[in-house]
């Protein structure tokens, strides 16, 4: 692999380090903002029930609440029903895109080998040569 290659890996095996110790920094980090975040949205919760209660009944404020979070959850129920539709859309177009591409590419290489038979060998033997110069035979300095 010679010291260039050496050089290169090392430096790749630093940088997925260092790129894993970011990641699971920032989940630490986003797990504890996320406890917090929820901490905050259940006391938020409590105090609207306990002002509701002040002003109607606990029974009232405890069924009021719930229907608006009943209601909350419904609509993101329905956004991401919208949201994973439209996920389905895009990932279609895609492969549809993908499968056109394929079959023009398809077709030329058939009208090219049909046409002109040479240029197509040419081509494949020149793929071939490029992909087989990494591949260099060692001789055998047993003997």
């Amino acid at each position: 692999m010679g010291p260039f290659g050496v050089a290169l890996s090392a430096l790749l095996a630093a940088d997925i380090g260092a790129t894993t110790s970011r990641i699971k920094r920032n989940a630490a980090l986003c797990a504890v903002v996320a406890v917090l975040l929820v901490t905050a949205y259940v006391f938020a919760l409590i105090a609207i029930a306990l002002y509701l209660s002040a002003a109607y009944s606990p029974v009232v404020a405890a069924a009021s609440m719930a229907a608006a979070l009943i209601l909350t959850a419904l609509i993101l129920i329905i956004v991401m029903i919208a949201l994973q539709g439209r996920d389905r859309k895009l990932a279609e177009e895609r492969r549809r895109r993908s499968m056109v591409r394929t079959n023009l590419t398809m077709l030329a290489a058939t009208s090219i080998l049909r046409k002109q038979p040479l240029i197509a060998i040419g081509t494949a033997l020149a793929i071939g040569a490029l992909l087989g110069t990494g591949k260099r035979r060692r001789p055998n300095r047993d003997n």
